[in-house]
């Protein structure tokens, strides 16, 4: 009980420090890991632009766990796990990203737990996110919940759904060993 505790609080704590350092020393910088400050790695997917855009990915991250429920738990211990898989990501797959801040590839993860784990009400879910995806992908649409200048990265929206597909696959091999 006491370990599944702490690998809730693990990605509650990344969230919590990542959040009251100054975001410049914790975003996803390219030249910055480049550099050897692998912690970004990590921290980058959990500081944010601004306090609504913290807010904003919160909510999602809350509304996905009343969806999906209590079966979502193992989902979100995943999260210190996948946070430099999905930077890794976004710096091989888009060189021209040179920051990145926010949790919201790692709510697209949770996207794919809640269509698993919370069933139809889930699987309608996923499928309106990967329709926002779609938009915007093809529009490079802004959104309100973050600065003038800053648009949406819809590739790290995209990693995350990859990167749930790959911890789906994980967390049914722990669960049903052979």
């Amino acid at each position: 009980m006491l370990a599944e505790h702490w690998r809730l609080g693990l990605p509650a704590g990344l969230l919590l420090v990542a959040s009251l350092l100054p975001g410049e020393a914790m975003e996803l910088n390219r030249q910055a890991v480049a550099e050897g400050q692998l912690w970004r790695l990590w921290t980058g997917q959990f500081c944010h632009w601004s306090v609504l855009h913290l807010a904003g990915n919160l909510a999602a991250a809350v509304a996905i766990c009343v969806i999906a429920g209590r079966p979502i738990r193992p989902w979100l211990a995943a999260l210190p796990l996948v946070a430099p898989l999905l930077s890794l990501f976004l710096l091989a797959a888009v060189p021209g990203l040179e920051r990145y801040r926010g949790l919201s590839g790692l709510v697209a993860m949770l996207v794919v737990g809640a269509a698993i784990e919370g069933g139809l009400v889930g699987r309608i879910l996923a499928a309106a996110y990967l329709a926002k995806l779609g938009f915007d992908a093809f529009t490079g649409s802004q959104s309100a919940l973050l600065p003038e200048g800053i648009a949406v990265a819809w590739p790290a929206h995209l990693g995350g759904l990859l990167l749930g597909l790959a911890t789906a696959g994980w967390l049914h091999l722990r669960r049903n060993p052979r």
